[in-house]
């Protein structure tokens, strides 16, 4: 099985960065006239070329798995589907994270468990490392950063109600957005933490 792609510790969750991204790219349809914005014209405000390198490079990735329908849905997302966008984009593209979510947390939520602790993550870690050889070669300090920032990840994105306490929280995503899913791919539901049954239902209706 090929590694896990574990470059989300470049850059959070960056909800606002990313729903402005995505409104240039709907309105521009180039990505190097919106690379020029962000990076050569700064129009994140960020310090450094090279901290704006770097998250143009991971917000670009992020929000080309999304369909034309959900990247034109931030046009009119209310800031919490916004944000879920930003999510899903990240849920597409970091197979690590969607797993984490949609096995280990999602199985305590379903156990009426929660809160998530450090032995969730670790058990989850080490149980990825025999299918995931990539997890074996990386230094302790980048499996240390993976996870503050995938908790850091999961603070922004409301799915915890901080990084300390790791108490779980269920998105409510709108019907639009379940729609959007449902049309695309309805596993990503099981990444927002929604039972098995609610999935079936929402395939039965949008489908």
């Amino acid at each position: 099985m090929s590694g896990y792609l574990l470059s989300y510790t470049s850059a959070s969750l960056l909800p606002h960065e990313s729903e402005i991204v995505a409104k240039l790219y709907i309105e521009l349809h180039d990505w190097d006239s919106v690379r020029r914005q962000v990076v050569d014209d700064n129009i994140l405000q960020k310090g450094t070329l090279s901290t704006r390198k770097r998250e143009f490079v991971e917000i670009k990735k992020r929000l080309q798995t999304l369909t034309s329908d959900q990247l034109n849905f931030y046009e009119t997302a209310t800031s919490s589907d916004s944000r879920y966008l930003t999510m899903l984009s990240c849920l597409k593209l970091y197979k690590f994270i969607y797993d984490f979510l949609s096995q280990t947390v999602r199985d305590k939520l379903l156990l009426f468990d929660y809160t998530i602790f450090n032995s969730d993550y670790e058990s989850f870690f080490d149980s990825k490392r025999v299918a995931y050889e990539n997890l074996n070669t990386i230094s302790e300090s980048t499996q240390k950063k993976l996870k503050q920032v995938l908790f850091k990840i999961l603070e922004q994105a409301d799915f915890i109600d901080s990084i300390k306490n790791k108490n779980i929280q269920k998105p409510y995503l709108s019907e639009k957005l379940i729609e959007l899913i449902v049309q695309d791919d309805p596993k990503y539901l099981r990444g927002f933490l929604y039972s098995d049954g609610e999935i079936d239902g929402f395939i039965k209706r949008f489908r």
